[in-house]
């Protein structure tokens, strides 16, 4: 663990000293911004809501982590620095933990500087916390989701556009199909929605805190993380 913690703290200290994070967390939230102020008028709509916010919030985290993500393993893969990184007294789960907990750090701070927007709703009008908590809580869970899926992308190539689109579709994909649920099949609307990961993050931003979204979404972590071991470990072996 104590190697993971290393990692993490060099790559949040690598985001940090190059432009990568004074780039993509003020271009989020400009987006994040002007989708919700200027195309949706959450001040002025007369019903104090954070739902605008986190959806465009959700849409932009499809841009947002997979650009942050999508450096982690490729350039290394590119380089051919990952050999080395591999000979070293790591574990592949020590190192693959390092730089997702690196990625969820900086997805925290951008997401934790939107705080603002329920603050400036508080004090217009009765903001329900509830819904509030649990749509902050459905979107670290779906930004830990995409940045699992990033990291896992990363492992897979030494290409990071190529990480960076196997990312977003990855993302994309059951994200989007949260909105077309009406054109599925009935006998197939279970399963379909329960993979959406709109379906979950819904369910949450409605302050509905139900076991089987979060154990959706620890389940995503889990599978694309192993994934991104099984990358490093056929990497080792080969």
């Amino acid at each position: 663990m104590r190697n993971a913690l290393a990692i993490f703290k060099r790559e949040l200290a690598s985001y940090f000293d190059s432009p990568l994070a004074y780039i993509v967390i003020p271009a989020f939230l400009g987006l994040v911004g002007g989708f919700s102020l200027y195309f949706q008028d959450i001040l002025g709509g007369g019903v104090a809501s954070m739902r605008p916010v986190f959806f465009w919030s959700a849409v932009f985290f499809l841009l947002l982590i997979p650009a942050v993500t999508m450096r982690l393993f490729a350039e290394e893969n590119r380089t051919g620095s990952i050999e080395l990184l591999v000979t070293l007294p790591v574990t592949e789960g020590e190192m693959v933990l390092g730089k997702y907990l690196a990625a969820l750090g900086l997805m925290t701070v951008a997401l934790a500087l939107t705080i603002t927007y329920p603050l400036t709703l508080g004090s217009l009008g009765d903001l329900d916390i509830g819904p509030v908590i649990g749509g902050y809580l459905g979107l670290f869970l779906l930004g830990a989701s995409f940045s699992a899926i990033g990291t896992a992308a990363s492992a897979l190539t030494s290409n990071q556009v190529v990480a960076f689109l196997v990312a977003l579709i990855a993302c994309l994909v059951p994200f989007a199909t949260g909105y077309g649920l009406a054109q599925v099949p009935p006998d197939l609307l279970p399963v379909v929605q329960y993979l959406s990961f709109e379906y979950h993050f819904n369910n949450l931003a409605r302050g509905v805190v139900d076991s089987r979204d979060l154990i959706y979404y620890l389940a995503v972590v889990a599978l694309f993380l192993h994934i991104a071991v099984f990358a490093l470990e056929r990497r080792r072996l080969s």
